[in-house]
């Protein structure tokens, strides 16, 4: 068990330093969804289930708002407004650079680190600039399953065709992507 937490709170501190900037819990708690789903050795590590935001990870809040072993590493700031869909911030302090410089220089000895390393960044800098409207809608047509629960699936549903438009407008999906996630809209 302490292993598991231990190895948890290093990969929160693998995301939050992989790109150092303030990052919503959402986008936070969404993206290790994603790689969660494309990493499978993440998955003896946390679990996710269905919730009113989608997918959600207890281990990761606990995390966010308490950590064992990496103590001062990160600072969680609360939303300013209660409508705030992502559910405040978290950031590196510069403990948490120091810590992540170190834990990063010897995780990327390990070979079989790396696909993981470059995934994690490649997530971070893929969906952070994402409203959070944007990424739970690309998170709700990838995994529906994950709808079951939510609070606020209507709402995305309401706005998908304006929200997939500028996906598309920026890159992130090809016209076949919008088609799919517009249907019925």
């Amino acid at each position: 068990m302490a292993d598991r937490l231990k190895a948890l709170e290093n990969f929160v501190l693998l995301i939050l330093g992989a790109i150092d900037r303030p990052i919503s819990v959402l986008h936070l708690e969404k993206e290790i969804f994603l790689l969660w789903n494309f990493h499978q050795d993440i998955h003896n590590y946390l679990n996710f289930i269905k919730h009113y935001k989608g997918p959600y990870s207890e281990e990761i809040a606990k995390i966010i708002h308490h950590p064992f072993y990496l103590n001062n590493c990160w600072e969680y700031r609360p939303p300013i407004d209660s409508n705030d869909l992502g559910g405040g911030y978290v950031e590196l302090t510069d403990t948490g650079r120091l810590e992540y410089k170190k834990f990063y220089s010897d995780a990327k000895k390990r070979e079989s680190l790396l696909p993981l390393l470059s995934g994690i960044k490649m997530v971070r800098e893929l969906y952070d600039n994402l409203s959070s409207e944007e990424l739970l809608l690309l998170i709700y047509s990838t995994y529906p399953e994950y709808t079951e629960f939510s609070k606020i699936y209507k709402d995305i549903e309401r706005k998908k065709k304006p929200l997939a438009k500028n996906l598309l407008i920026i890159g992130l999906i090809d016209d076949k992507r919008f088609e799919e996630i517009t249907i019925g809209a």
